[in-house]
């Protein structure tokens, strides 16, 4: 573990209930090593669970722009470096990568939190001094640009369940676990032919514990899809993912 209040750093084992029928960790697994990773330099920086109880706050996940250079394999080791930016517009930017052994790249991610308050269920745009400890600019980001779909011409899928195994300490369905869900919507012959290059998602309204959502696709590329999950009438996320070809 390496540590400051700009950057922080640790070495994790893919393990093997994270990976697919390839041996490649799945997407959402990527974005549960990111969450967890940013969790940890936190809280290490004194942003506990009391913390955010005394001051009614959580963060919660806007947007998350991904981009995977190489899929990281199973029992591989993998070096996760994030680095938080201060707060901007109400928005921290946070980026993190994912490296090899060699120190080579494999997978960066640029997630976008806001602090809520939790009784209001509002954004706050200036944070608590125990909160407030980024004070550094992250030149690096990746696009949020997403190719959206009119809703007319998206198939409809059914609804999804934020069942038990889909939630976290929130009490709604975890951000990573939307990833699984449109994951599982695509045909199992499409992974034997791709792998996810680039993936956006925007988290619009969440989806409390044993709610559901109806969720839509459309093909918007030859190697692209586009989701979005409806509740109450009103689109709770969008994600679009965009493959290259699995060599």
């Amino acid at each position: 573990m390496e540590l400051t209040t700009n950057q922080y750093s640790e070495q994790w084992l893919v393990n093997r209930h994270d990976g697919d029928f390839y041996g490649d960790i799945k997407p959402a697994s990527i974005l549960r090593y990111v969450q967890q990773v940013s969790t940890a330099h936190a809280y290490h920086m004194g942003v506990t669970d009391e913390v955010y109880a005394r001051t009614h706050t959580a963060y919660v996940l806007a947007k998350i722009a991904m981009h995977i250079t190489r899929m990281p394999h199973v029992d591989e080791t993998v070096t996760l470096i994030t680095e938080p930016e201060r707060l901007k517009h109400a928005v921290n930017k946070r980026i993190t990568t994912l490296c090899d052994a060699q120190g080579q790249e494999e997978a960066v991610v640029d997630s976008r939190w806001v602090l809520i308050d939790v009784d209001k269920r509002m954004i706050l745009r200036k944070h608590p001094p125990e909160i407030a400890l980024w004070d550094h600019d992250v030149e690096r980001s990746l696009s949020m640009k997403m190719t959206k779909a009119k809703f007319e011409s998206c198939e409809p899928l059914g609804t999804r369940t934020a069942v038990y195994s889909l939630c976290d300490m929130n009490g709604h369905m975890n951000n990573t676990r939307y990833i699984d869900v449109v994951c599982d919507a695509l045909p199992w012959d499409w992974w034997d032919q791709w792998r996810l290059e680039d993936l956006v998602i925007y988290y619009h309204k969440e989806v409390p514990r044993g709610e559901s959502f109806a969720l839509y696709r459309v093909q918007t590329a030859p190697n692209q899809w586009y989701f979005c999950g409806m509740r109450e009438e009103k689109i709770c996320f969008e994600t679009s993912l965009t493959f290259c070809p699995r060599q």
